[in-house]
């Protein structure tokens, strides 16, 4: 059901509920959902949640969790090639794919922030003359010549670095190098070394890297730093039309799910046991008292319904376009995404 190697502590419980579902016989047999997803962190909340919660399993649904270290890109693809069955990560991956594969689809919206903060060696910042009051415009200019670490090719952290190089008049092909490192423990490894400037990653790996790693938080993405970002429609949950409609009752158990999840991240009397639950799970290999600090701070990106807009659809176009050469004049907006699966989501 779930493995992220060391981070799935839920593995363990997952056995036991297998082993119990055998027992009970055929007629309890869940239905399997293979998720790819770039990366272990706080991003992907809602899944974690809905899973931690048992709201999967009482939609009758065995989430099975893959990470795609390689990024959105390779996660989308495995997504449209049938490997995997829902991508859950960067909608401009899923956009991209959806221009060129009519088969893509952004089936609901997870977080609506771009939520990967941007974290600078203290060290490096303080060269480049940097305070907590320097402006937007010197903070973008900090990052000429810089190291920046992301997750992989085609992730939400690699496009990030690529619309802040670009917002910054730089070419990033030239005037910085963006390195594919991997995900959290592979950062933190690389910054706590030296060997990257900068990177880009939601929290708790941008809390720790400060807390423990002498970082310079460039920018609070989360927060709404980049004003032309806040807002953004960041995670979305991404599939192929085929899947849709091959299993239109299973998708819509599964949005109702994640629905559920982050109405409870937001609810006063289940927001701490979802918490500590997902943190048990998934994050215990980092500081409890951060871990809660950055749930505090990022639930906030997160809507309490899944439905798009075709405004956000629009903006994501936009910020594509900010920093690739590769336009969408021939994208079809309200063909790559839809709202189908809500009625029974938001009952």
């Amino acid at each position: 059901m779930t493995f992220f190697g060391k981070f799935g502590k839920g593995a363990v419980r997952v056995a036991a509920a297998g082993a119990l579902s055998l027992a009970a016989g055929a007629a309890l047999a869940q239905d399997r959902i293979n998720f790819a997803m770039p990366s272990v962190g706080m991003l992907y909340l809602p899944v974690y949640v809905a899973e931690q919660m048992g709201y999967f399993a009482d939609e009758n649904i065995d989430p099975n969790l893959q990470v795609f270290k390689a990024g959105g890109g390779t996660s989308m693809a495995a997504v449209l090639g049938g490997d995997m069955d829902v991508y859950i990560g960067s909608t401009s991956a899923a956009l991209r794919a959806a221009s060129k594969d009519t088969n893509a689809v952004i089936a609901g919206a997870l977080m609506t922030q771009y939520a990967s903060n941007v974290v600078m060696r203290g060290a490096y910042a303080e060269e480049k003359g940097l305070t907590e009051d320097s402006s937007i415009e010197d903070r973008l200019a900090a990052l000429e010549g810089a190291r920046i670490g992301v997750t992989g090719a085609g992730s939400g952290t690699h496009q990030l670095a690529l619309y802040m190089l670009t917002e910054a008049g730089l070419d990033p092909e030239r005037d910085a190098t963006v390195n594919f490192v991997g995900g959290s423990n592979e950062i933190l490894a690389a910054f706590s070394r030296d060997r990257i400037d900068a990177f880009t990653l939601s929290n708790p790996t941008s809390d720790t890297a400060i807390a423990d790693f002498d970082g310079f938080m460039l920018f609070n993405t989360a927060a709404g730093a980049l004003p032309d970002l806040d807002g953004h429609l960041y995670i979305s949950v991404n599939t192929r039309r085929a899947w849709l409609d091959e299993n239109p009752d299973l998708a819509r158990r599964m949005m109702a799910a994640l629905q559920r999840a982050q109405e409870a991240m937001h609810d006063p009397d289940t927001t701490e046991e979802a918490r500590d639950m997902v943190y048990e799970a998934y994050f215990e290999r980092f500081d409890k008292e951060l871990f809660d600090r950055a749930w505090t701070s990022v639930v906030p990106a997160y809507p309490t319904s899944p439905e798009i807009t075709r405004e956000q659809m629009e903006r994501v176009v936009t910020f594509l376009e900010t920093f690739s050469d590769e336009k969408f004049e021939g994208l079809d907006i309200d063909s790559a995404y839809t709202n189908e699966l809500f009625d029974t989501a938001s009952n």
